[in-house]
């Protein structure tokens, strides 16, 4: 089949590459540069989603976390196992045996897929473990492993494995007009497809209202950022925002150190960028946890992306720091679109591309 995917995220990419492993004749087009949006701005982190425990989303955490043993295991050079610890203190809401539940049943969820025991630190041992860590009111941590990948490096892996498989790769090609009949507009004329995949992540709902296709699904749309620091920090963290109860990450990565995310709902996502009130409430998780505190001058960088968040059609705005990265695979006609995922369940999610894909073979 002759297939367009419209979308240079990680989904779309790694979609063409498992249909032209297929022997499917795959042009993907990208607005600007392939993994230059949403793909990029992510907090750099392979995993299950430990957080989405809490909502009963277990198969979705198993899913991912199969798909992160996949990456560990096929691209290793761009990939590491990672412990991260998440330190309990005297008025944290989520108290240790919740936490610690949590974490053993993650491990548990992981299956032979697991990279590593989950377990307990007392007040003692993690204030060894942790010296830079504010041990006021600290009372213990839980432990447990996840993956970091190297973004930039992993993508254009997954990249030059589209290529070499096949798939023509088009950037700085804005798709714009299409039809369910599987035709594209392009500036010199109209191109027929036998399929068109549109993966264009949070322009995916806006691309099918332009075009009249049919959907049950919308998106809502949540700005995440990151700042990076110069400060270095002794392990990879898990903290709890005692306000809302959100998690925040503080993580070495390349030499420095990443702190995030945020949620803000979003509905302009032409101009995304790191607020001053989100750089301000990263500072301050940062320093309500660290002896040593920090402020803007020891910024590097900031960063923001769109987390498209899928929901059925006329239902309420979601909680967004409960909301899953669920991801939904939909067909109209000729056009099949992806909504929703994240960067680890990328390959199980081509899984279901390929899949689908069979029923217009």
């Amino acid at each position: 089949m002759r297939i367009a995917i419209i979308g240079g995220g990680i989904n779309g990419l790694f979609s063409s590459w498992s249909l032209s492993k297929k022997g499917h004749n795959v042009s993907l087009f990208e607005a600007e540069q392939v993994l230059s949006k949403t793909s990029s701005s992510s907090s750099k982190l392979l995993h299950g989603g430990i957080r989405y425990l809490e909502q009963g989303h277990f198969s979705l955490v198993a899913e991912a976390l199969r798909d992160r043993y996949w990456w560990i295991t096929n691209a290793p050079q761009h990939v590491k196992t990672i412990k991260l610890i998440a330190p309990i203190y005297k008025n944290s809401t989520r108290k240790m045996p919740i936490m610690l539940l949590g974490a053993l049943f993650y491990r548990v969820l992981s299956g032979s897929f697991s990279l590593g025991p989950s377990g307990f630190v007392n007040s003692k041992n993690l204030k060894k473990l942790c010296p830079d860590l504010d041990n006021s009111e600290l009372k213990s941590a839980v432990t447990f492993y996840d993956a970091q990948m190297d973004e930039e490096a992993l993508g254009n892996w997954v990249k030059e494995k589209s290529i070499s498989s096949g798939v023509n790769i088009f950037e700085n090609i804005k798709i714009e007009n299409f039809n369910s009949f599987g035709q594209i507009k392009f500036k010199n004329g109209v191109e027929d497809f036998d399929l068109i995949i549109n993966a264009a992540g949070p322009w995916a709902n806006e691309l099918n209202t332009k075009n009249n296709i049919k959907t049950n699904y919308s998106l809502d749309l949540i700005k995440g950022s990151h700042i990076l620091i110069k400060r270095k920090v002794s392990n990879f963290f898990l903290f709890q925002d005692q306000a809302s109860r959100r998690i925040v990450f503080v993580l070495p990565y390349k030499g420095s150190t990443l702190i995030g995310t945020t949620e803000v709902p979003q509905k302009n996502i032409s101009d995304v960028c790191c607020s001053d009130e989100e750089v301000s409430y990263l500072l301050n998780i940062f320093n309500f946890y660290f002896q040593k505190k920090i402020n803007k001058s020891d910024i590097i960088s900031t960063f923001s992306g769109i987390r498209p968040i899928v929901k059925e059609k006329n239902k309420g705005r979601i909680n967004f720091s409960s909301a899953s990265r669920e991801s939904v695979i939909e067909t109209y006609e000729r056009v099949l679109t992806i909504y929703g995922g994240k960067w680890t369940s990328a390959p199980s999610l081509s899984d279901k591309v390929v899949n689908m894909v069979k029923k217009y073979d």
